[in-house]
């Protein structure tokens, strides 16, 4: 890597803060920005950053930004208005997914000929879900109506409990077709949702508890209140990932028991969380 590629990044995310409140109100989403940035500073143009050392941690970063987003997100949702608009995450997750995986599916036939009917329908299903980090200026937009914005938080948080499964019977019996490798469906799925529940009810119950009771008890101090809700989605995902679960299942559903169990002391302790988000995104689209 180039001596000044961290330099250029900072530049870069000095000068998009600069006009970020003035694009916030255009069609320019934030990731459009750096993945733009992105292609001038690497390999192609400017070559201060070299993609191939970038590949070696980009994964990592995306996945941390990810856990974040999803954290912050579940402890956005209102459960008294979703309890009223579940209506539309339920459309989205039971209706709209699978027909959008259908229409990969087709899409993938016609682009690319050579692949078997499991192999696009395992396509299509990688590329179905929405993605809470692309989606956050719209689910954070006051002006959008609070049911779109609820629906889609929710929406973006469980396709994975949706899409792990499907992905991985589509991937089995496209294995099974080819003659290779030996996966028990059941297993796994079961494993991806049923620990990933776990460790984020787990990681999520104890944040909570530990914010609720110390915290409200003036035991700790405000950044490490802060620092809490950090270490919480952590928790989550490394216990998941470790027992075999899906990490990011696991920080949506920490971020929706730390709601519940740290009540009104959740949203005022996410400030650090959600922009700590908000900077690994921008780095994670930069770097891409």
């Amino acid at each position: 890597m180039s001596q000044w590629a961290l330099p250029a990044i900072a530049v870069m995310l000095i000068g998009y803060g600069a006009v970020s409140g003035r694009l916030r109100s255009t069609p320019i989403s934030q990731a459009m920005v750096f993945v733009t940035l992105g292609l001038l500073a690497g390999n192609r143009v400017v070559d201060l950053v070299d993609a191939d050392m970038v590949t070696q941690f980009v994964r990592r970063l995306a996945e941390a930004t990810l856990t974040l987003v999803l954290f912050t997100d579940a402890v956005r949702v209102n459960r008294g208005r979703l309890r009223h608009e579940s209506a539309l995450p339920t459309r989205l997750l039971g209706v709209g997914l699978p027909l959008t995986v259908v229409a990969g599916t087709l899409a993938a036939l016609v682009l690319f000929p050579q692949m078997n009917l499991w192999t696009a329908a395992a396509l299509a299903t990688m590329l179905a879900p929405t993605d809470a980090a692309l989606g956050l200026p719209v689910v954070t937009n006051p002006r959008l109506p609070s049911r779109i914005r609820q629906g889609l938080n929710v929406e973006s948080g469980l396709n994975d409990g949706v899409c792990v499964p499907l992905l991985i019977i589509f991937l089995t019996i496209a294995e099974a077709e080819e003659g290779i490798g030996h996966v028990e469906p059941l297993k796994v799925i079961a494993e991806q949702i049923g620990f990933g529940a776990v460790g984020g009810v787990a990681a999520g119950a104890l944040g909570a508890w530990v914010l609720r009771t110390f915290g409200g008890r003036g035991w700790m101090e405000e950044t490490w209140r802060q620092i809490d809700a950090v270490a919480t989605p952590l928790l989550a995902y490394t216990l998941a990932a470790a027992s075999g679960g899906s990490g990011f299942i696991a920080a949506f559903v920490a971020g929706i028991v730390f709601r519940v169990v740290a009540a009104d002391h959740a949203k005022e302790t996410t400030f650090l969380a959600e922009q700590t988000g908000e900077l690994l995104n921008a780095v994670t689209f930069l770097l891409f």
